[in-house]
Protein backbone atom coordinates (compact mmCIF):
# COMPACT_ATOMS: atom_id res chain seq x y z
CA UNK A 1 0.00 0.00 0.00
CA UNK A 2 0.77 3.23 -0.63
CA UNK A 3 0.51 5.91 2.27
CA UNK A 4 -2.62 7.63 0.41
CA UNK A 5 -4.06 4.35 -0.20
CA UNK A 6 -7.22 2.98 1.96
CA UNK A 7 -8.87 -0.09 2.80
CA UNK A 8 -12.14 -1.80 2.04
CA UNK A 9 -13.53 -5.14 3.58
CA UNK A 10 -14.80 -6.34 0.52
CA UNK A 11 -17.21 -8.91 0.39
CA UNK A 12 -18.64 -11.16 -1.86
CA UNK A 13 -19.96 -14.55 -1.17
CA UNK A 14 -18.44 -16.01 -4.53
CA UNK A 15 -14.96 -15.51 -5.99
CA UNK A 16 -12.47 -17.30 -7.88
CA UNK A 17 -12.33 -20.28 -8.69
CA UNK A 18 -16.14 -19.64 -8.82
CA UNK A 19 -17.29 -18.28 -11.68
CA UNK A 20 -20.26 -16.26 -13.64
CA UNK A 21 -21.51 -13.08 -14.43
CA UNK A 22 -21.83 -12.01 -11.05
CA UNK A 23 -18.48 -13.01 -10.06
CA UNK A 24 -16.61 -10.51 -12.84
CA UNK A 25 -18.08 -7.47 -11.20
CA UNK A 26 -16.47 -8.14 -8.10
CA UNK A 27 -13.31 -9.39 -9.95
CA UNK A 28 -12.70 -6.66 -11.67
CA UNK A 29 -13.56 -4.11 -8.62
CA UNK A 30 -10.78 -5.58 -7.24
CA UNK A 31 -8.29 -5.79 -10.12
CA UNK A 32 -8.71 -1.82 -11.02
CA UNK A 33 -9.14 -0.24 -6.77
CA UNK A 34 -5.82 -0.05 -6.62
CA UNK A 35 -5.23 2.01 -8.98
CA UNK A 36 -8.01 4.52 -7.26
CA UNK A 37 -6.12 4.62 -4.10
CA UNK A 38 -8.26 1.65 -2.13
CA UNK A 39 -6.85 -1.54 -1.58
CA UNK A 40 -9.07 -4.59 -1.52
CA UNK A 41 -9.31 -7.07 1.28
CA UNK A 42 -11.30 -9.75 0.05
CA UNK A 43 -13.81 -11.80 2.18
CA UNK A 44 -15.47 -14.77 0.01
CA UNK A 45 -16.47 -18.63 1.05
CA UNK A 46 -13.88 -20.85 1.16
CA UNK A 47 -16.53 -23.82 -0.18
CA UNK A 48 -19.53 -22.22 -1.95
CA UNK A 49 -22.52 -23.68 -2.84
CA UNK A 50 -22.01 -22.92 -6.33
CA UNK A 51 -22.64 -24.27 -10.23
CA UNK A 52 -19.37 -23.38 -11.92
CA UNK A 53 -16.42 -22.78 -11.25
CA UNK A 54 -13.83 -20.44 -14.06
CA UNK A 55 -10.01 -21.07 -14.18
CA UNK A 56 -9.62 -17.50 -16.55
CA UNK A 57 -10.94 -15.41 -13.75
CA UNK A 58 -8.62 -17.05 -11.31
CA UNK A 59 -6.01 -16.24 -13.23
CA UNK A 60 -6.97 -12.03 -12.50
CA UNK A 61 -6.41 -12.32 -9.28
CA UNK A 62 -3.75 -9.81 -8.30
CA UNK A 63 -1.25 -11.84 -5.81
CA UNK A 64 -1.20 -8.51 -3.21
CA UNK A 65 -4.97 -8.78 -2.75
CA UNK A 66 -5.66 -10.36 0.92
CA UNK A 67 -8.02 -12.92 0.08
CA UNK A 68 -9.79 -14.47 3.06
CA UNK A 69 -12.12 -17.96 2.70
CA UNK A 70 -14.80 -18.65 5.29
CA UNK A 71 -16.57 -21.77 5.52
CA UNK A 72 -20.29 -22.77 5.31
CA UNK A 73 -22.64 -25.05 6.42
CA UNK A 74 -24.66 -24.97 3.51
CA UNK A 75 -25.09 -28.44 1.39
CA UNK A 76 -23.98 -28.93 -1.92
CA UNK A 77 -25.33 -26.98 -5.04
CA UNK A 78 -25.71 -30.38 -6.04
CA UNK A 79 -27.84 -31.52 -3.42
CA UNK A 80 -29.79 -28.51 -3.67
CA UNK A 81 -30.58 -28.94 -6.90
CA UNK A 82 -31.88 -32.57 -6.25
CA UNK A 83 -34.30 -30.90 -3.65
CA UNK A 84 -36.03 -28.42 -5.70
CA UNK A 85 -35.97 -30.56 -8.71
CA UNK A 86 -39.49 -31.27 -9.99
CA UNK A 87 -41.01 -34.81 -9.27
CA UNK A 88 -44.05 -36.24 -11.52
CA UNK A 89 -47.18 -34.54 -9.59
CA UNK A 90 -48.86 -38.03 -10.45
CA UNK A 91 -46.55 -39.70 -8.65
CA UNK A 92 -47.21 -40.69 -5.07
CA UNK A 93 -44.43 -41.66 -2.68
CA UNK A 94 -43.29 -41.48 1.09
CA UNK A 95 -39.80 -40.32 -1.10
CA UNK A 96 -41.38 -37.49 -2.35
CA UNK A 97 -43.57 -36.50 0.46
CA UNK A 98 -40.03 -36.61 2.40
CA UNK A 99 -38.23 -34.65 -0.27
CA UNK A 100 -40.84 -31.42 -0.60
CA UNK A 101 -41.07 -31.53 3.84
CA UNK A 102 -37.49 -30.93 3.72
CA UNK A 103 -37.25 -28.33 1.20
CA UNK A 104 -40.13 -26.49 2.45
CA UNK A 105 -38.63 -26.49 6.16
CA UNK A 106 -35.55 -25.83 4.88
CA UNK A 107 -36.83 -22.82 2.44
CA UNK A 108 -38.80 -21.53 5.55
CA UNK A 109 -35.97 -21.69 7.93
CA UNK A 110 -32.79 -20.35 5.82
CA UNK A 111 -34.12 -16.81 5.04
CA UNK A 112 -33.20 -14.64 3.10
CA UNK A 113 -31.07 -18.12 1.32
CA UNK A 114 -29.22 -20.55 2.13
CA UNK A 115 -25.84 -19.12 2.04
CA UNK A 116 -26.92 -17.64 5.52
CA UNK A 117 -24.98 -20.34 6.58
CA UNK A 118 -21.86 -18.91 5.68
CA UNK A 119 -22.68 -15.72 7.81
CA UNK A 120 -21.78 -17.15 11.80
CA UNK A 121 -18.07 -18.19 9.69
CA UNK A 122 -17.68 -14.72 7.67
CA UNK A 123 -18.63 -12.51 11.02
CA UNK A 124 -15.65 -14.26 13.07
CA UNK A 125 -13.14 -14.11 9.96
CA UNK A 126 -14.17 -10.60 9.72
CA UNK A 127 -14.43 -9.34 13.37
CA UNK A 128 -10.97 -11.22 13.24
CA UNK A 129 -9.62 -9.12 10.50
CA UNK A 130 -10.89 -5.94 11.12
CA UNK A 131 -9.88 -5.80 14.93
CA UNK A 132 -5.77 -6.45 13.41
CA UNK A 133 -5.98 -4.10 10.69
CA UNK A 134 -8.18 -1.45 10.23
CA UNK A 135 -10.38 -0.76 7.30
CA UNK A 136 -12.07 2.02 6.17
CA UNK A 137 -15.50 0.74 4.57
CA UNK A 138 -17.15 -2.22 4.45
CA UNK A 139 -18.50 -3.13 0.70
CA UNK A 140 -21.16 -6.23 0.05
CA UNK A 141 -22.15 -6.90 -2.72
CA UNK A 142 -25.10 -9.20 -3.45
CA UNK A 143 -26.88 -11.82 -4.08
CA UNK A 144 -26.85 -13.41 -2.13
CA UNK A 145 -28.53 -10.91 0.08
CA UNK A 146 -27.65 -12.46 2.93
CA UNK A 147 -24.60 -10.91 2.72
CA UNK A 148 -25.77 -7.72 3.19
CA UNK A 149 -27.39 -8.90 7.07
CA UNK A 150 -23.72 -9.96 7.71
CA UNK A 151 -22.65 -6.10 6.23
CA UNK A 152 -25.13 -4.90 9.04
CA UNK A 153 -23.27 -6.53 11.58
CA UNK A 154 -19.98 -5.43 10.61
CA UNK A 155 -21.14 -1.89 10.40
CA UNK A 156 -22.93 -2.21 13.90
CA UNK A 157 -19.64 -4.14 15.43
CA UNK A 158 -17.31 -1.28 14.48
CA UNK A 159 -19.12 1.56 13.13
CA UNK A 160 -17.21 1.46 9.19
CA UNK A 161 -19.31 3.05 6.74
CA UNK A 162 -21.55 0.61 4.47
CA UNK A 163 -21.80 0.42 0.94
CA UNK A 164 -24.15 -2.27 -0.72
CA UNK A 165 -23.99 -3.23 -4.18
CA UNK A 166 -27.40 -4.38 -5.38
CA UNK A 167 -26.31 -6.69 -8.42
CA UNK A 168 -29.95 -7.79 -8.22
CA UNK A 169 -33.29 -6.40 -6.70
CA UNK A 170 -33.88 -7.99 -3.54
CA UNK A 171 -37.40 -8.54 -4.09
CA UNK A 172 -37.70 -8.74 -7.36
CA UNK A 173 -35.36 -11.79 -7.34
CA UNK A 174 -36.75 -13.21 -4.54
CA UNK A 175 -39.54 -13.78 -7.61
CA UNK A 176 -37.69 -15.45 -9.71
CA UNK A 177 -34.55 -17.23 -8.17
CA UNK A 178 -34.05 -20.76 -7.81
CA UNK A 179 -33.87 -21.99 -4.22
CA UNK A 180 -36.27 -19.21 -3.03
CA UNK A 181 -39.11 -19.26 -0.88
CA UNK A 182 -41.73 -17.99 -2.36
CA UNK A 183 -44.58 -17.49 0.00
CA UNK A 184 -46.23 -14.15 1.26
CA UNK A 185 -44.83 -14.99 4.88
CA UNK A 186 -40.76 -15.28 3.65
CA UNK A 187 -41.80 -12.45 1.00
CA UNK A 188 -42.82 -10.16 4.33
CA UNK A 189 -39.58 -11.64 6.25
CA UNK A 190 -37.57 -10.74 3.44
CA UNK A 191 -39.31 -6.93 3.16
CA UNK A 192 -38.44 -6.23 6.82
CA UNK A 193 -34.60 -7.70 6.61
CA UNK A 194 -34.66 -5.27 3.27
CA UNK A 195 -35.42 -2.64 5.12
CA UNK A 196 -32.79 -3.27 7.61
CA UNK A 197 -29.91 -3.38 5.62
CA UNK A 198 -31.27 -0.36 3.93
CA UNK A 199 -31.39 1.94 6.89
CA UNK A 200 -27.76 0.75 7.99
CA UNK A 201 -26.17 1.66 4.64
CA UNK A 202 -24.08 4.82 3.93
CA UNK A 203 -24.25 3.90 0.11
CA UNK A 204 -26.10 1.80 -2.09
CA UNK A 205 -25.65 0.39 -5.29
CA UNK A 206 -27.44 -0.44 -8.45
CA UNK A 207 -26.74 -2.13 -11.77
CA UNK A 208 -29.25 0.11 -13.87
CA UNK A 209 -30.47 3.41 -13.40
CA UNK A 210 -34.30 2.32 -12.74
CA UNK A 211 -33.31 -0.16 -9.96
CA UNK A 212 -31.43 3.07 -8.61
CA UNK A 213 -34.83 4.95 -8.93
CA UNK A 214 -36.30 1.75 -7.12
CA UNK A 215 -34.09 1.61 -3.93
CA UNK A 216 -33.94 5.49 -3.53
CA UNK A 217 -37.81 4.99 -3.36
CA UNK A 218 -37.47 2.08 -1.12
CA UNK A 219 -34.76 3.29 1.15
CA UNK A 220 -36.89 6.72 1.56
CA UNK A 221 -39.76 4.50 2.60
CA UNK A 222 -37.55 2.60 5.63
CA UNK A 223 -36.26 5.89 6.66
CA UNK A 224 -32.82 5.33 5.77
CA UNK A 225 -30.27 8.04 4.42
CA UNK A 226 -28.05 6.35 2.26
CA UNK A 227 -27.33 7.62 -1.10
CA UNK A 228 -27.77 5.68 -4.46
CA UNK A 229 -25.79 5.56 -7.68
CA UNK A 230 -26.00 2.99 -10.53
CA UNK A 231 -22.46 1.90 -12.02
CA UNK A 232 -23.50 -0.27 -14.69
CA UNK A 233 -21.76 -3.80 -15.21
CA UNK A 234 -19.08 -3.67 -17.97
CA UNK A 235 -16.60 -4.99 -20.52
CA UNK A 236 -12.68 -5.18 -19.43
CA UNK A 237 -10.45 -3.59 -22.13
CA UNK A 238 -8.08 -6.26 -21.35
CA UNK A 239 -9.92 -8.88 -22.63
CA UNK A 240 -10.87 -7.84 -26.12
CA UNK A 241 -7.45 -7.55 -27.79
CA UNK A 242 -6.59 -11.26 -28.40
CA UNK A 243 -9.77 -11.75 -29.60
CA UNK A 244 -10.14 -12.75 -33.27
CA UNK A 245 -13.15 -11.79 -35.37
CA UNK A 246 -15.35 -14.41 -37.01
CA UNK A 247 -14.34 -15.45 -40.57
CA UNK A 248 -17.86 -17.63 -41.26
CA UNK A 249 -19.29 -19.31 -44.45
CA UNK A 250 -20.68 -16.76 -46.41
CA UNK A 251 -23.90 -18.77 -46.82
CA UNK A 252 -24.62 -19.22 -43.22
CA UNK A 253 -25.83 -17.19 -40.25
CA UNK A 254 -24.04 -17.61 -36.83
CA UNK A 255 -26.16 -16.71 -33.65
CA UNK A 256 -24.45 -17.44 -30.57
CA UNK A 257 -26.34 -16.79 -27.07
CA UNK A 258 -23.78 -16.90 -24.02
CA UNK A 259 -25.11 -17.18 -20.16
CA UNK A 260 -27.47 -18.78 -18.55
CA UNK A 261 -30.98 -19.36 -19.82
CA UNK A 262 -33.98 -19.29 -17.06
CA UNK A 263 -36.97 -17.91 -16.22
CA UNK A 264 -36.30 -14.17 -17.22
CA UNK A 265 -33.89 -15.13 -20.18
CA UNK A 266 -36.46 -17.23 -21.53
CA UNK A 267 -35.49 -18.92 -25.12
CA UNK A 268 -39.10 -19.93 -26.51
CA UNK A 269 -39.81 -16.78 -28.56
CA UNK A 270 -36.55 -17.71 -30.79
CA UNK A 271 -37.08 -21.37 -30.95
CA UNK A 272 -40.71 -20.85 -31.62
CA UNK A 273 -39.64 -18.50 -34.56
CA UNK A 274 -37.02 -20.96 -35.45
CA UNK A 275 -39.54 -23.99 -35.81
CA UNK A 276 -41.99 -21.61 -37.81
CA UNK A 277 -38.95 -20.86 -40.22
CA UNK A 278 -37.91 -24.42 -40.89
CA UNK A 279 -41.67 -25.60 -41.63
CA UNK A 280 -41.96 -22.39 -44.22
CA UNK A 281 -38.60 -22.25 -45.48
CA UNK A 282 -36.39 -25.25 -44.62
CA UNK A 283 -33.55 -24.11 -46.83
CA UNK A 284 -33.28 -20.87 -44.98
CA UNK A 285 -33.66 -22.37 -41.49
CA UNK A 286 -31.07 -25.00 -42.85
CA UNK A 287 -27.98 -22.49 -42.98
CA UNK A 288 -28.83 -21.03 -39.12
CA UNK A 289 -26.34 -21.90 -36.50
CA UNK A 290 -27.51 -21.35 -33.22
CA UNK A 291 -24.90 -21.98 -30.76
CA UNK A 292 -25.51 -21.38 -27.02
CA UNK A 293 -22.78 -21.32 -23.88
CA UNK A 294 -23.83 -21.45 -20.21
CA UNK A 295 -26.01 -23.15 -17.67
CA UNK A 296 -29.72 -24.03 -18.86
CA UNK A 297 -32.45 -25.02 -16.33
CA UNK A 298 -33.94 -28.38 -17.45
CA UNK A 299 -37.02 -26.45 -18.84
CA UNK A 300 -35.37 -24.37 -20.80
CA UNK A 301 -33.40 -27.30 -21.75
CA UNK A 302 -36.25 -28.62 -22.97
CA UNK A 303 -37.54 -25.58 -25.10
CA UNK A 304 -34.32 -26.24 -26.61
CA UNK A 305 -34.70 -29.68 -27.06
CA UNK A 306 -37.85 -28.53 -29.82
CA UNK A 307 -35.41 -27.66 -32.09
CA UNK A 308 -33.74 -30.97 -32.70
CA UNK A 309 -36.50 -32.08 -34.56
CA UNK A 310 -35.87 -29.17 -37.38
CA UNK A 311 -33.39 -29.14 -39.89
CA UNK A 312 -32.20 -25.76 -37.60
CA UNK A 313 -27.79 -26.78 -36.24
CA UNK A 314 -27.60 -26.25 -32.49
CA UNK A 315 -24.47 -26.48 -30.38
CA UNK A 316 -24.91 -26.40 -26.84
CA UNK A 317 -22.16 -25.48 -24.47
CA UNK A 318 -21.99 -25.64 -20.92
CA UNK A 319 -20.59 -22.98 -19.02
CA UNK A 320 -17.73 -22.15 -20.65
CA UNK A 321 -14.25 -20.12 -18.78
CA UNK A 322 -14.91 -16.06 -19.56
CA UNK A 323 -11.94 -16.40 -21.77
CA UNK A 324 -13.97 -19.26 -23.82
CA UNK A 325 -16.85 -17.74 -23.62
CA UNK A 326 -15.89 -13.96 -25.12
CA UNK A 327 -13.79 -16.15 -28.14
CA UNK A 328 -17.09 -17.75 -28.85
CA UNK A 329 -18.98 -14.18 -28.63
CA UNK A 330 -16.60 -12.81 -31.14
CA UNK A 331 -17.34 -15.79 -33.64
CA UNK A 332 -20.55 -14.90 -34.28
CA UNK A 333 -22.49 -13.03 -37.15
CA UNK A 334 -25.32 -11.82 -34.26
CA UNK A 335 -25.50 -12.10 -30.79
CA UNK A 336 -28.89 -12.91 -28.87
CA UNK A 337 -30.13 -10.98 -25.62
CA UNK A 338 -32.83 -12.57 -24.24
CA UNK A 339 -34.80 -11.17 -21.46
CA UNK A 340 -38.02 -11.98 -20.62
CA UNK A 341 -41.39 -9.35 -20.80
CA UNK A 342 -41.92 -10.24 -16.84
CA UNK A 343 -43.00 -7.41 -14.32
CA UNK A 344 -40.15 -5.28 -13.08
CA UNK A 345 -37.67 -6.52 -16.15
CA UNK A 346 -37.67 -3.46 -17.65
CA UNK A 347 -35.24 -2.51 -14.80
CA UNK A 348 -32.80 -5.47 -15.61
CA UNK A 349 -30.48 -5.16 -18.07
CA UNK A 350 -28.49 -8.38 -18.48
CA UNK A 351 -24.57 -7.93 -17.59
CA UNK A 352 -23.50 -9.49 -20.82
CA UNK A 353 -24.74 -6.57 -23.49
CA UNK A 354 -21.65 -4.81 -22.15
CA UNK A 355 -19.13 -7.20 -23.53
CA UNK A 356 -21.80 -7.58 -26.71
CA UNK A 357 -21.66 -4.17 -27.67
CA UNK A 358 -17.46 -3.95 -27.09
CA UNK A 359 -17.60 -6.73 -29.46
CA UNK A 360 -19.05 -4.16 -31.82
CA UNK A 361 -21.15 -6.92 -33.66
CA UNK A 362 -25.24 -6.55 -34.56
CA UNK A 363 -27.52 -7.65 -31.54
CA UNK A 364 -30.91 -9.78 -32.02
CA UNK A 365 -32.47 -8.62 -28.99
CA UNK A 366 -35.81 -10.15 -27.67
CA UNK A 367 -37.15 -7.95 -24.66
CA UNK A 368 -40.03 -5.70 -23.89
CA UNK A 369 -39.34 -2.05 -23.18
CA UNK A 370 -37.24 -0.58 -20.81
CA UNK A 371 -33.87 0.14 -19.94
CA UNK A 372 -32.04 -2.82 -22.04
CA UNK A 373 -33.62 -1.66 -24.80
CA UNK A 374 -32.99 1.85 -24.42
CA UNK A 375 -29.74 0.80 -23.93
CA UNK A 376 -29.53 -1.23 -26.83
CA UNK A 377 -31.29 2.00 -29.23
CA UNK A 378 -28.22 4.40 -28.06
CA UNK A 379 -25.58 2.50 -27.91
CA UNK A 380 -25.87 -0.63 -30.37
CA UNK A 381 -27.20 -1.83 -33.75
CA UNK A 382 -30.04 -4.18 -32.63
CA UNK A 383 -32.48 -5.99 -34.41
CA UNK A 384 -35.14 -5.82 -31.66
CA UNK A 385 -38.36 -7.60 -31.15
CA UNK A 386 -40.81 -7.93 -28.31
CA UNK A 387 -40.77 -11.90 -27.17
CA UNK A 388 -44.83 -11.82 -28.60
CA UNK A 389 -43.43 -11.03 -31.90
CA UNK A 390 -42.52 -14.64 -33.35
CA UNK A 391 -42.97 -13.72 -37.10
CA UNK A 392 -41.07 -10.95 -36.69
CA UNK A 393 -38.88 -12.79 -35.56
CA UNK A 394 -38.77 -15.49 -38.52
CA UNK A 395 -39.01 -12.77 -40.77
CA UNK A 396 -35.55 -10.69 -39.18
CA UNK A 397 -33.40 -14.30 -39.34
CA UNK A 398 -34.31 -14.39 -43.27
CA UNK A 399 -33.47 -10.99 -43.99
CA UNK A 400 -30.05 -11.54 -41.27
CA UNK A 401 -29.56 -14.90 -43.97
CA UNK A 402 -30.04 -12.33 -47.32
CA UNK A 403 -27.63 -9.47 -45.78
CA UNK A 404 -24.59 -12.25 -45.21
CA UNK A 405 -21.84 -11.75 -44.00
CA UNK A 406 -23.25 -9.68 -41.51
CA UNK A 407 -21.02 -6.38 -41.03
CA UNK A 408 -19.77 -4.97 -37.84
CA UNK A 409 -21.34 -2.05 -36.34
CA UNK A 410 -20.58 0.99 -34.35
CA UNK A 411 -16.61 0.89 -34.67
CA UNK A 412 -16.03 4.32 -33.81
CA UNK A 413 -18.35 4.86 -30.95
CA UNK A 414 -16.82 5.52 -27.69
CA UNK A 415 -17.66 2.88 -25.22
CA UNK A 416 -15.79 3.68 -22.58
CA UNK A 417 -18.15 4.98 -20.43
CA UNK A 418 -19.04 1.09 -19.61
CA UNK A 419 -15.55 0.06 -19.09
CA UNK A 420 -14.49 -1.79 -15.85
CA UNK A 421 -11.86 0.95 -15.01
CA UNK A 422 -14.13 3.87 -15.49
CA UNK A 423 -16.88 1.70 -13.37
CA UNK A 424 -14.17 1.27 -10.56
CA UNK A 425 -13.15 4.81 -10.55
CA UNK A 426 -17.03 5.69 -9.93
CA UNK A 427 -16.96 2.90 -6.89
CA UNK A 428 -13.93 4.85 -5.45
CA UNK A 429 -15.47 7.95 -5.98
CA UNK A 430 -18.64 6.39 -3.53
CA UNK A 431 -16.63 5.16 -0.96
CA UNK A 432 -14.00 8.51 -0.93
CA UNK A 433 -17.40 10.16 0.07
CA UNK A 434 -18.75 8.08 2.77
CA UNK A 435 -15.39 7.59 4.34
CA UNK A 436 -14.47 11.14 4.69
Amino acid sequence: MTRDQRRMLLISYAYPPTGGGGVQRSVKFAKYLPRYDWRPTVLTAADPSVPVRDKDLSMELDPQTTVLRAKTLEPSYRTKQKLIATDDPSSISFKRWMKQCVRKAGMSLLQPDPQILWNPFAARLATQTLRQLPHDVVYVTGPPFSSFLLGRTLKRRFGLPLVLDFRDEWLLASQHFENHQRSGIAFRRQQVMLGKVLRAADAVVATTQASAEELAGQIQATGGRASVHCIYNGYDEDDLPALRPASNPSDRLRIVYTGTLWKLTDISPVVDALIQLAAADPDSASRIDLILAGRRTPHQDAIVAKLDATVVNVQRHDYLPHGQSLELAASADVLLLLLADEPGAERVVPAKLFEYLSLRKPILSVCGNGETASLIGQHGHSYRFSPDQTNRIAACLVTLLAERPVPSTGLDEDLSQFSRRRQTSQLAAVMDAVSR
